[in-house]
């Protein structure tokens, strides 16, 4: 581009200019509104700095301090404005990284909030469908419990009562059986010899509920002196203790009344 491509104007005009670019100087205001311009001129090596100073003398654009411009000056002051220029945008630059960055970083504390509510909503569904599956479960056992009991008892029910004579209470025999504190007095009640032991499933005659934690252990109380299966097995737990210090030493049968003593009855010892 030529400097007349470029010039041109009067000095009332760039008085304006400087106005509005905040510059005394009416040759910096002319070098700022035609930046883009001189800018395309000077890669194009285009532009005689000579030829432009004279121009913008002829429109009486001066100095600031009202001297005439020189090709030099013009130069000089054309680089100084260059790189306000290249400042300014490189301050750009910087505003708009730094905005892209917090864009950026929204973007990631978003994703990662949305990823942890994923995460934790999958983690109530899981929490959930195990909740229902232990339910199901322990709902099934709680039924097939009561089944397995009702068949009990109505086994129980409809088995035909032994025909056996009952001795006379001359016959009755009495367990030799240590004192134990705490045991009750129904533990040494005397015994019918001829009744068979008292079996698991039973039904007892008095409550009607069946017998549930094992049959009669020889040598121990029955249980047909007791009302409550409760009460058998705290007596026969104390007896089993006395007897035995550790399970080591008690049967299979010993060792299933034992549990079931301990898990029915808080401080049995």
């Amino acid at each position: 581009m030529s400097a007349a491509g470029l010039a041109g104007g009067s000095a009332a005009s760039y008085l304006e200019t400087c106005a509005n670019t905040g510059t005394r100087s009416a040759v910096v205001a002319w070098l700022t509104a035609n930046y883009k311009k001189l800018l395309a001129a000077t890669a194009r090596r285009t532009l005689s700095w000579a030829v432009l100073a004279r121009r913008l003398e002829q429109d009486g654009v001066r100095t600031r301090f009202g001297e005439t411009v020189t090709a030099h000056g013009l130069r000089v002051q054309w680089y100084r404005v260059k790189r306000r220029f290249a400042a300014a945008e490189e301050k750009a630059e910087k505003e708009r990284a730094a905005r892209e960055a917090v864009k950026e970083r929204q973007g990631e504390e978003e994703a990662g909030d949305a990823a942890l509510r994923l995460r934790m909503e999958q983690a109530d569904r899981a929490e959930r469908y195990a909740t229902s599956m232990r339910a199901e479960v322990r709902d099934a056992h709680v039924k097939a419990a009561a089944q397995r009991q009702e068949r009990a008892n109505q086994q129980a029910a409809t088995a035909p009562e032994r025909e056996i004579e009952p001795s006379d209470p001359s016959e009755f025999i009495t367990l030799d059986l240590p004192v134990v504190k705490g045991v009750s007095d129904r533990a040494y009640l005397p015994v019918d010899p001829k009744l068979p032991p008292v079996r698991k499933g039973e039904v007892n005659r008095i409550t009607g509920i069946a017998w549930r934690y094992g049959d009669d252990l020889p040598g121990y109380p029955s249980k047909r002196n007791y009302e409550y299966e409760r009460e058998w097995l705290r007596d026969v737990g104390l007896l089993l203790r006395h007897r035995h210090p550790t399970n080591l030493t008690m049967t299979p049968e010993e060792k299933f009344v034992m549990r079931s003593a301990k898990s029915r009855i808080p401080n049995l010892y």
